[in-house]
């Protein structure tokens, strides 16, 4: 009777480990491991067991963390004091999720739930790579001289937005570049801006803007690609007018199947957000945000947009 009483309160009572085989996996891929159950000291009933996928958000000393999937592992059974069970466990991520950066971090979290006594929770890091293709151009970028910063990966209003510093040959042009990706069936496309130095070529307008696609054929190799990349930015550099923000604005305003819901490039974003890496998410993060704002503030209507701005990145900016 003592046992069991201990047992409701946590002593001796049944536990779970997950084991994941490897810790890091790429965005698209199936990441696996084995669920270890022991039974405590008496037997217990318990109610399931399922996994949650957490992302936790880090910046400026605040920390916002959000479930985005939870999965079922097993229904109700009962385990017997000292009974050992071994469970297979294998999840495919989504495609769209924000991949691991700074500031970014994943947990899984295991609960056994036990029937009138306190649940058993096990925590596991995870690192979300980004998919094959993206990696790819990844590589490319650095095979030109491109290192990312410190604040690569950070979410927008609209995205994940990766940013780049050259080290080489565009070093004396180029300040950054940043870009959002989606994943398409048949290959990445690049919402890209290459920031240039004020006056660098006699330039007035510093963001130069160009949406780039590579199909998975251009994506077999490095080299290859590095070169597509190089050129591309040289055109930009070139002819910088066609480039800037007016013009490619003015492009996609007469392309039908682009439908924004905001300015800037906004509404170039609206037509890929099915494909957009924490494209969907970060909205379910602003709505969250605000949510929790109000709840803590009942004067927070007034703070929504500082609140948006420290977790995801400042104004919704023209890109």
């Amino acid at each position: 009777m003592f046992r069991k009483f201990l047992s409701k309160l946590g002593i001796g009572s049944a536990n779970i480990n997950l084991m994941l085989h490897h810790s890091q996996v790429r965005l698209g891929e199936t990441i696996s491991g084995e669920f270890f159950i022991e039974g405590g000291t008496v037997e217990q009933h318990i109610n399931k067991i399922d996994v949650e996928l957490r992302l936790t958000l880090n910046k400026n000393g605040q920390s916002q963390t959000k479930t985005v999937a939870t999965i079922p592992v097993a229904s109700a059974f009962v385990i017997q004091a000292g009974e050992k069970k071994v469970l297979p466990f294998a999840y495919e991520l989504p495609k769209t999720l924000p991949v691991s950066r700074h500031g970014i971090h994943y947990t899984f979290v295991t609960r056994l739930d036990i029937a009138g006594g306190v649940d058993h929770l096990d925590e596991d890091a995870v690192q979300i790579l980004p998919p094959l293709p993206l990696e790819k151009i990844f590589i490319a970028f650095e095979k030109l001289g491109f290192r990312e910063k410190a604040t690569s990966g950070s979410l927008k209003p609209y995205g994940q937005e990766f940013e780049l510093f050259p080290t080489e040959q565009f070093r004396e042009v180029v300040q950054e570049v940043e870009f959002f990706a989606f994943l398409e069936e048949e290959g990445v496309r690049l919402l890209l801006e290459v920031d240039v130095y004020a006056g660098a070529f006699g330039l007035q307008e510093k963001e130069l803007k160009r949406e780039i696609f590579f199909a998975h054929t251009e994506l077999t190799d490095v080299s290859i690609l590095a070169d597509k990349l190089r050129e591309m930015i040289q055109e930009m550099i070139e002819q910088p007018y066609q480039y800037t923000a007016s013009s490619y604005m003015t492009h996609y305003s007469h392309t039908p199947h682009l439908h924004g819901h905001g300015h800037g490039m906004m509404g170039a974003i609206g037509g890929f957000a099915a494909g957009m890496l924490a494209g969907m998410l970060v909205e379910e993060l602003v709505d969250d945000a605000i949510e929790e704002a109000l709840g803590f503030d009942e004067e927070a209507e007034e703070g929504e947009e500082g609140f948006f701005d420290d977790f995801f990145g400042g104004e919704d900016e023209e890109f």
